[in-house]
């Protein structure tokens, strides 16, 4: 028989429920998984007080990582009480994202679950922000979690690209929708789907290099075919017609509007692998992830391609 699948919760250095601790204990029980928390703790202050005496660096280490493992420990033990599988490891590193990385090869979980890291945009110029840098080397799906009323998501948002057609795109799409419906099953949200047709990107990648004028009723055309397309996509993951949103306009500025006015708790984005290491996601889903309006579960293709 099967182990049983597996969340991993990225647990906060602060000693307290953060939005994805509810988030991971909610979905173990939903979905009937284990949770394993991993907390990997760094004060960068001690290293610096250890510089000149190691001797205290130890003993404030030692005392730092016995008091948020007995913590950890007692939330876990409560919810062990409670009937979920739940285990706890604590390690002091500064190599955080490594040693995740090395927890989610040796582990393969169903899901990692963490709080959303922010960057402010002057940092982003200089360096990659943690979520970015861990999203890399992620295969299973990752969903960052930012504060809401609800444990467990109520209203889920799916968002595809028809932008390009080849299988890597066609895969994402239906990984995307497998997982948001499943999530949406399991939980009991209610999941639409929402597809932003960009005529001007299409327009300026690919039209002028064709070196001829649009013909009139192209752009109609053109639109029409990518709504049929989103119509049997949706249909193939049983989306009814009431929860299929076809919009006009630029991706990201629609998508986080939509999902902001109608009050959606999770969004559901994908992503190809990046072989360029200075871009780890694509466009679209690298800025969802600094700005969405709620928590974001990023889903990756199974198999290599371009960047999305």
């Amino acid at each position: 028989m099967d182990d049983p699948a597996q969340l991993l919760l990225i647990a906060s250095s602060r000693m307290q429920r953060t939005p994805a601790f509810e988030r991971a204990v909610s979905l173990a029980e939903a979905c009937q998984c284990g949770l394993r928390i991993l907390a990997v703790d760094y004060i960068r202050v001690l290293e610096v007080l250890g510089l000149f005496n190691q001797e205290v660096l130890v003993t404030l280490r030692d005392s730092y990582l016995q008091t948020h493992r007995r913590w950890l420990q007692s939330e876990a033990a409560y919810e062990r009480k409670r009937g979920l599988d739940c285990s706890v490891h604590v390690m002091w590193s500064d190599q955080v994202v490594d040693e995740i990385r090395n927890c989610l090869a040796s582990m393969q979980p169903a899901m990692l679950i963490k709080d959303i890291h922010r960057e402010s945009v002057l940092k982003r110029v200089f360096s990659t922000p943690l979520d970015w840098h861990l999203l890399q080397g992620c295969q299973c799906p990752a969903q960052l979690v930012t504060p809401s009323p609800h444990a467990l998501p109520r209203k889920i948002l799916a968002a595809v690209n028809l932008y390009r057609a080849d299988d890597a795109d066609l895969r994402l799409n239906d990984a995307v929708l497998l997982e948001a419906t499943e999530l949406g099953r399991q939980t009991g949200a209610c999941v639409h789907v929402l597809y932003v047709y960009d005529w001007s990107s299409i327009y300026a990648a690919g039209m002028p290099r064709l070196g001829m004028p649009v013909e009139s009723g192209f752009e109609e055309a053109l639109s029409d075919a990518h709504e049929e397309e989103f119509a049997r996509l949706c249909q193939s993951h049983g989306i009814d017609d009431r929860h299929r949103h076809f919009m006009t306009g630029t991706p990201i500025s629609t998508i986080n509007g939509f999902a902001r006015q109608n009050e959606f708790d999770l969004l559901v984005v994908g992503t190809l692998p990046r072989h360029n290491l200075t871009r780890i996601m694509g466009n679209t889903a690298e800025v969802l992830l600094g700005h969405a309006p709620c928590s974001v579960l990023i889903v990756k293709a199974r198999n290599g391609g371009d960047d999305v």
